[in-house]
């Protein structure tokens, strides 16, 4: 056989892309353009040049956009192409189901949308092909991508989910494969499934096997994430950037003063300064709320974009509103199971009133549940701290000082303000809240995610008890509630400020200072955080009675941090599971420190089936 006897094939378009959000709310994957072309037509185009002439691309999301594609491409291209739309996603094995019309019993590339491939020989594929008894062929990589496929030296494929990634032996799918029609009769009966599932059965059932080939003289990359988009625009035209690659769509107009590095843009007026994100076309993305509090701000959604900044736990949204050099952070909330997602404004007017800088309002739209708020830009204590640049010797210490110094002052400061105000706060810390937190790790984080059905340990649960005790006992204050290094910023004024306050309620001062110092998402050794602790016993009234309650405050906050993980993750945001084990680390040493022999064991047992987690 050769390459020009195989006339179909069938390409994976229907995936989210969550990975490449925003940018996948106004282009599917894969139509974002690879230098100016749709990664789907270079796909084409190279199968077209193989000798195919039909074509099947499945669709889920923007269907429509992907529909459009195919048939502006059929009014002059020499393969056709055929839109397999799918209401529901399939799976890339479930998506060959309502293609069996069209595939019948003829050997089909098969083949990822979202990948970009060059050199690609496809002879040594249909080669490996016959080989496999015309059942499946597949392209491998060596040395980058997951590297999660085992194949033996004849090239036999016996493993798709190595537990060893990257050992010898170990490869990467390219996302190219050459199909049989048998690959089908070995999918399993459930609507979504893999193709790996059909591969995997007929090892099982009749030890067929896929058989890999590796090209060394082809290239390959995966575009799924921003930094692989840009790195595939960098890999094909290193000359093309001075610096950082930037990726600039129809529609995008840059102001003289605009300065990008690393950025993906699909439209809207940019100017200023710009790094490292994806910024879409404020008309594009349609989404309602959005352009209401551009409008509210006096700008034209047509002359705005819009940068993702990231979803928090309470369901909130936020994201960097752009206008030439003109910034703002819209906030999009719900408030039906949370109402202090409603409360976000009213208290950044009390405590700016009360002199603690905060961002300013500039725009609600209480109907909508959207507000806008003055950017602080992007210098966090998370971002100076967080192990990516290597700090100045002394800045962890003088900063987390400063920024100790600066919540005693938010403590005196803040209760009466709220008070005078009349503001509505949360439910103040007391034995019902700190239960309440418990109950959330051991629900969350123990029986969930760790499968410990059994829960907490008598021993641990009394332990938890007392040191709630000792909290509750404590003078109360103005308590942040989420006094993280991700929530404080070092404003362009010099000023240092705090965001996300909308849960602030009464309560011991311990615990925002145990926030502070035992944050998971920031590695502080003993005498920095000892530094922090006598900064702020200096400082705030009853200073030193709140320092002497960090161990049991830290046991509180941590134990609270870890059940709103486990329940992140759970929810889809994955990026909260590379904190849980410093927090259990954490948290571990503070049992010691606090004399909590239960929990000091029990944390060690946690950690050691943390370790076991899937990533």
């Amino acid at each position: 056989m050769k390459p020009s006897d195989v006339k179909k094939a069938v390409i994976l378009a229907a995936g989210l892309g969550t990975r490449l959000d925003p940018l996948t709310r106004v282009v599917p994957k894969p139509l974002l353009p690879v230098q100016g072309v749709p990664a789907v037509e270079r796909i084409v185009r190279l199968l077209e040049r193989w000798g195919v002439r039909e074509i099947a691309v499945n669709a889920h999301h923007l269907a429509a956009a992907v529909a459009r594609y195919a048939d502006e491409r059929n009014k002059t291209g020499v393969a056709k192409i055929t839109v397999s739309v799918e209401k529901e996603i399939l799976g890339t094995g479930g998506a060959l189901r309502p293609l069996e019309a069209f595939l019948g019993n003829d050997p089909f590339w098969f083949v990822n949308g979202d990948i970009v491939a060059e050199s690609l020989d496809p002879v040594p594929l249909v080669e490996a092909f016959e080989r496999s008894g015309s059942f499946a062929s597949c392209w491998l990589v060596e040395g980058s991508g997951p590297q999660t496929v085992e194949a033996d030296p004849e090239g036999r494929v016996c493993c798709w989910r190595s537990p060893t990634p990257g050992v010898r032996g170990t490869y990467t799918y390219a996302g190219f494969a050459l199909l049989g029609a048998d690959v089908r009769r070995h999918l399993p009966g459930a609507p979504f499934c893999t193709i790996v599932d059909a591969y995997e059965n007929a090892m099982l059932a009749e030890e067929r096997f896929v058989r890999g080939v590796v090209e060394k003289q082809a290239w390959w990359n995966d575009f799924g994430t921003l930094d692989r988009y840009l790195e595939t625009h960098l890999a094909l035209d290193p000359e093309g950037f001075e610096n950082f690659p930037n990726v600039l769509m129809p529609g995008t107009r840059l102001e003289t003063d605009a300065e990008l590095a690393g950025c993906v843009v699909t439209g809207g007026l940019v100017g200023g300064r710009l790094v490292h994100c994806a910024a879409v076309h404020l008309s594009a993305l349609g989404d309602r709320r959005l352009c209401a509090i551009a409008e509210a701000l006096g700008w034209k959604p047509d002359d705005t974009a819009a940068v993702l900044l990231g979803k928090r736990g309470s369901a909130r949204e936020f994201w960097r509103l752009v206008r030439g050099a003109q910034r703002a952070i819209a906030v999009s909330y719900d408030d039906s199971e949370r109402a202090e997602n409603a409360r976000y404004v009213s208290h950044a007017h009390v405590l700016e009133d009360a002199g603690i800088r905060v961002p300013k309002v500039l725009a609600d739209i209480p109907e909508l549940k959207i507000s806008a708020f003055e950017d602080l830009g992007d210098d966090s204590l998370q971002s100076r701290f967080d192990g990516t640049d290597k700090p100045e010797k002394g800045a962890a210490e003088r900063d987390y000082r400063a920024v100790a110094e600066w919540l005693a002052g938010f403590h005196s400061r803040g209760l009466d303000a709220a008070r005078a105000a009349g503001a509505e706060l949360e439910e103040p810390f007391g034995p019902d809240l700190f239960a309440f937190e418990h109950s959330l790790f051991e629900d969350r984080y123990v029986k969930e995610r760790l499968g410990l059905k059994d829960g907490l340990p008598e021993a641990v649960r009394a332990e938890l008890g007392h040191a709630a005790s000792l909290l509750d006992r404590a003078p109360k204050v103005l308590v942040h509630r989420d006094f993280q290094s991700s929530n404080i910023f070092f404003a362009p004024d010099g000023e240092t400020a705090v965001i996300d306050f909308q849960g602030m309620r009464e309560g011991p001062a311990a615990y925002d200072l145990a926030s502070l110092v035992y944050d998971p998402y920031v590695s502080l050794s003993k005498a920095e955080r000892n530094a922090a602790a006598a900064a702020y016993a200096k400082t705030a009234a009853g200073g030193a009675e709140t320092a002497a309650l960090l161990p049991q405050a830290g046991v509180q906050r941590l134990v609270q941090a870890l059940g709103a993980y486990a329940r992140l993750v759970s929810a889809g945001q994955r990026g909260f599971a590379r904190h849980i084990l410093p927090a259990l680390s954490l948290l571990h040493g503070l049992a010691h420190e606090a004399a909590l022999p239960g929990l000091a064991s029990f944390t060690h047992l946690l950690m050691e089936r943390e370790r076991l987690m899937p990533e």
